[in-house]
């Protein structure tokens, strides 16, 4: 059989010219599908600050006891907090090491790590994806601002699936058979059964099994403006400055970027004493409320005195609360934050000149975000034979020598 050149020639051209249009339309597109999808994993650490945490790595496979830190955690990973136990989580840009977010495990919690995906390339637009499966107890969570993409966080529970959609703050916990979601600062939608409910600061919902989010809920209140100091110090604070020696720094006080976090940054070297900070007047009557919590976040960088001093008065950071009774007696409630201690028993871990209920400060670990929880303030005031009648003003300073620290996430709630 002869073969017709002319044929053959005509087919082979068909058939080059045809995958010549395969690639160059697949091509690009296959580039371009690369540039947008490929990612490289996030490196996230996980910090104990109290108690006993295990963590399971899919390496492993069995429950290692933390103590200290952990690093180069991979999805999968499983944590497991024993009661009154916490644990700090962060999660940082494997392009440039910024953080990009953190999550706090409080006591008796079970979680797992789901995604830790950042785009390879700077060519796609897609955000920072962090995502985890709270299956029982509480975590706190913060969405960092000023990263060079959007951070996309996502909390998985029995219930619910929750997205973090804007720098802020956070709060979920699963309980039996209900999700609990709030937002402190930021915007988070909560998902469930097909429907899906937007919450904004100050907002609350909850999520029972097989149903759908509960739609927007108050009850609890912030007392504090500006807690996240999101906006400019002047908006509902007013900075004092004090200090031994007129000719020595007073010490600065001003908002900054600390670890992915708007903060109010406390920085002082000198020889003699001094002491900068901020103040909030309230002038809130709380007769009707049954509980007040403080809540904050706090980063201590230095610090030259033991404790707080010798009068338990000098920490890098503290916290005064000013309230009066039913009968307009004043008074105060002081708490000191510090991490330098110790052992000699003859340096006090609370203020000597300061009466109940004053209790003793806290030491806490150097050069890491820590979350602090009060007590129901409301009880421990009425303890201390004070029943609260108004809250007159908040304030937030450091005191000492030397000091450096950081604070974020200030927040009085309050429920009627």
């Amino acid at each position: 059989m002869q073969i017709n050149p002319q044929r053959l020639a005509w087919t082979v051209l068909i058939v080059a010219f045809a995958l010549f249009l395969t690639l160059a339309v697949t091509l690009p597109f296959g580039a371009r599908a690369l540039l947008v999808n490929s990612t490289r994993k996030q490196h996230a650490n996980i910090a104990l600050a109290a108690g006993s945490v295990y963590v399971t790595r899919p390496s492993v496979g069995v429950p290692e006891a933390l103590f200290s830190a952990m690093e180069n955690l991979s999805p999968g990973a499983h944590f497991e907090t024993e009661n009154a136990s916490r644990a700090a989580l962060s999660f940082a840009s494997p392009n440039n090491h910024s953080i990009l977010g953190t999550l706090q495990l409080y006591g008796d919690t079970e979680a797992t790590l789901l995604e830790l995906n950042t785009p390879r390339f700077q060519f796609s637009e897609r955000p920072h994806r962090i995502a985890v499966m709270l299956s029982r107890g509480r975590l706190r969570a913060s969405v960092a601002l000023g990263v060079d993409r959007p951070v996309a966080m996502t909390v998985h529970t029995p219930q619910a699936e929750i997205t973090l959609e804007r720098p802020g703050s956070y709060s979920v916990e699963v309980r039996a058979n209900e999700s609990l979601v709030s937002v402190r600062t930021g915007v988070a939608t909560v998902s469930a059964q097909g429907k899906s409910t937007l919450l904004t600061r100050d907002e609350r919902t909850t999520v029972s099994t097989g149903s759908a989010p509960a739609g927007v809920l108050r009850g609890e209140r912030n007392l504090v403006e500006n807690g996240s100091f999101f906006a400019p110090l002047t908006d509902g604070w007013t900075t004092f400055q004090n200090r031994q020696d007129a000719d020595e720094s007073a010490g600065a006080v001003e908002v900054k970027v600390q670890q992915g976090r708007a903060a109010l940054h406390f920085n002082r070297r000198g020889m003699n004493w001094a002491e900068v900070g901020v103040r909030q007047e309230l002038g809130l009557d709380v007769r009707d409320y049954q509980e007040l919590r403080l809540h904050l976040a706090t980063w201590l960088a230095f610090q030259n005195l033991r404790n707080c001093g010798s009068l338990g008065s000098e920490c890098p950071l503290m916290v005064r609360l000013e309230y009066q009774d039913a009968a307009g007696n004043g008074h105060e409630w002081l708490k000191g934050f510090f991490y330098l201690g110790s052992d000699s028993g003859s340096i006090p871990t609370r203020c000597v000149t300061c009466g109940p209920p004053t209790g003793n400060h806290l030491e806490i670990p150097l050069g890491r975000w820590y979350l602090y929880d009060s007590p129901n303030l409301m009880n421990l005031f009425d303890d201390a034979g004070s029943p609260p009648a108004i809250i007159n003003a908040i304030s937030f300073y450091a005191s000492g020598h030397n000091f450096e620290s950081y604070l974020t996430e200030v927040e009085l709630q309050a429920v009627e």
